[in-house]
Parts: C-alpha cells; sequence; structure tokens
C-alpha cells in the first residue's frame, strides 16, 4: 500500500489499488497481442537469424507451397493433429498470396520451380479452457517447423530453415491463451519473411 493510502479512507484506497492492478494486467495483456508492427518485427529479427538460401527465390518462375508433413509425435495425437491444421491454414494464408504474386512467365527470363514443404517437428498449444482452469500450470506451448525448399528442376535442396517459438506459461495463464494462440501467427510471420529476405 502506498504512503498515500495512509491519508484515505479504505473503500477509496482499496479502489486506487484496485486501478493499478487492472493498469498492470492490461499492460501484460497488450504485450501478448499480435499486432502487425510486432509480428514483422519478430519475423524480421527471426528471419536474419537463419542461415540464407543457397539460391535466391527471384531466380525461379514458379513456386508450390505443399500440404505440411506431421512428425509421428504430431500425428498419434487427434488434439496436436487439429492444431497443426490451424497452424498450415495459417501458413497458407501468410505465404500463398506472396508466392502468387511472385509468379512469372517463362518469358520472364526466370525458370524452375520451388517448392516449399513445412514439415512439424513438435507442437504444443494449451487450450485457452486449460489456461483459463489451470493457468500457467498447463506448461509452456512451443511450435517447431522446418520449412523446406528444394529446386524441383534440380532435385536440390535450397534452404531448410527451422523455426522454433514458444509461448511461456506464465504469460500464457495472464493472457488466458492469447499468447497460445498467437503462436500461429508469429510462426506465419517468420516464414513469410524469411521467404521475402530471400527473394
Amino acid at each position: 500500500m502506498s504512503t498515500s493510502c495512509v491519508h484515505m479512507n479504505p473503500i477509496h484506497c482499496m479502489l486506487e489499488s484496485m486501478k493499478i492492478i487492472l493498469f498492470v494486467l492490461f499492460a501484460i495483456l497488450s504485450g501478448c497481442a499480435a499486432n502487425p508492427q510486432t509480428l514483422e518485427s519478430v519475423g524480421k529479427a527471426e528471419s536474419a537469424r537463419m542461415a540464407p538460401a543457397t539460391k535466391r527465390f527471384v531466380s525461379f518462375n514458379d513456386y508450390e507451397l505443399r500440404p505440411m508433413m506431421l512428425s509421428p509425435a504430431v500425428q498419434n495425437e487427434p488434439g496436436k493433429v487439429k492444431a497443426a491444421e490451424e497452424l498450415e491454414n495459417t501458413l497458407r494464408a501468410k505465404l500463398q498470396p506472396l508466392l502468387d504474386q511472385w509468379k512469372a512467365p517463362a518469358s520472364s527470363g526466370r525458370s524452375g520451380k520451388l517448392i516449399i514443404e513445412p514439415h512439424l517437428a513438435s507442437l504444443k498449444i494449451v487450450s485457452g479452457g486449460a489456461r483459463f482452469w489451470i493457468g500457467a500450470f498447463a506448461g509452456d506451448s512451443s511450435i517447431d517447423l522446418d520449412l523446406v525448399m528444394t529446386d524441383q528442376t534440380r532435385g536440390q535442396q535450397v534452404a531448410k530453415p527451422r523455426i522454433m517459438r514458444n509461448a511461456d506459461s506464465m504469460t500464457g495463464g495472464f493472457s488466458i491463451g492469447k499468447s497460445d494462440q498467437n503462436l500461429l501467427d508469429y510462426i506465419a510471420s517468420i516464414a513469410y519473411q524469411y521467404m521475402k529476405d530471400n527473394y
């Protein structure tokens, strides 16, 4: 309790304390939000740490984003398969418009097709319900994904960035699962930025 509370009546002091608590809670929840600026900032920072592609993507005239491959650890759990489908949809919604924009006719002087194949090694997304009932005790959420890119004509791999991200249990508890769901957007944004940086 602050020293100023000494001179207030107890109810007024309690209201002031509640305002401070609500302000702190709002600040925490705002920090969990995946706004466009935060997604872009994280995407740029993570992409910059990854090994560059051995061949610039601009040299291709066609691009294909294939369905996500799931590891046995993901395939064997229905809940994880469902979360993987959500991740795949988020990834496709982010990448496909970019790939469509890059496509060019053979007359452009560019040739070959770049195959992009997401390989999901592991995934754990704590549900909002679990966060509501047991909070931080539900553990961290995490995603571990390889983005395998191959020159189809030559059969050579040109890039394989590993995209890993987690949402810690405390933040997940405070945000009641919002930071856990944001992981999908962060993974998609990192993949998008890597594609752009290597174009």
